[in-house]
């Protein structure tokens, strides 16, 4: 098999792990809820229209505050939307960037662009991209058929990494190749196979 002209990372759950009961926990601390009132709000379709494009940072600030009671900073809002993720995984960035010698190694995400406030310092994906300026989401063939068009490749010439594995069989439904992420270790043989070493 020969190797992908270009990789794309999914970030959350792969490059950036994320606890959903993290920011819950966060956001009952900050704005003085319940538990309940803060899992019914990260379930709210104003996060689905954020991962889209369709929704503005000032709403989310509104929302928050709404919730809250008081007045949320728009900083701090997306600080609290962004307290779901974790220490972001420096193994696997070290391996992005040392592919980066040998592919084109970018990112394919269903997150709001702000996401990238948290990459590590020094570390980017190019090309990135994010479902908020697709318009659609990984769940969607139009997605991948949007980031082929932008790289101007065949599918067989991307390769896509992702901890969902719905996202990685729609992936080589569409002739994409495509990794399902379990592990740092599983990801790298993985890889190997595919001569990226």
């Amino acid at each position: 098999m020969s190797g992908p002209e270009v990789v794309l990372f999914d970030l959350g759950g792969v490059l950036l792990p994320f606890d959903r009961e993290r920011r819950v926990r966060t956001l009952t601390r900050a704005l003085k809820v319940t538990p309940e009132a803060a899992r019914a709000f990260m379930e709210s379709e104003l996060h689905a229209r954020l991962d889209l494009g369709r929704a503005t940072e000032a709403e989310l600030t509104s929302a928050m505050s709404e919730l809250a009671g008081f007045a949320v900073p728009p900083d701090a809002a997306r600080a609290l939307l962004l307290s779901v993720f974790e220490a972001p995984n420096e193994a696997l960035w070290s391996l992005a960037g040392e592919l980066a010698g040998k592919v084109r190694v970018g990112g394919f995400s269903d997150n709001p662009t702000f996401v990238r406030e948290i990459f590590p310092e020094g570390r980017d994906l190019d090309p990135m991209f994010w479902s908020a300026e697709l318009g659609v989401s990984k769940t969607d063939a139009r997605a991948f058929a949007a980031v082929e068009a932008r790289l101007g490749l065949d599918p067989g010439a991307i390769l896509l990494i992702d901890d969902t594995q719905a996202n990685v069989v729609l992936a080589r439904d569409l002739g994409w190749d495509a990794i399902h992420y379990r592990a740092n270790g599983q990801l790298i043989g993985e890889l190997a196979e595919r001569g990226l070493e």
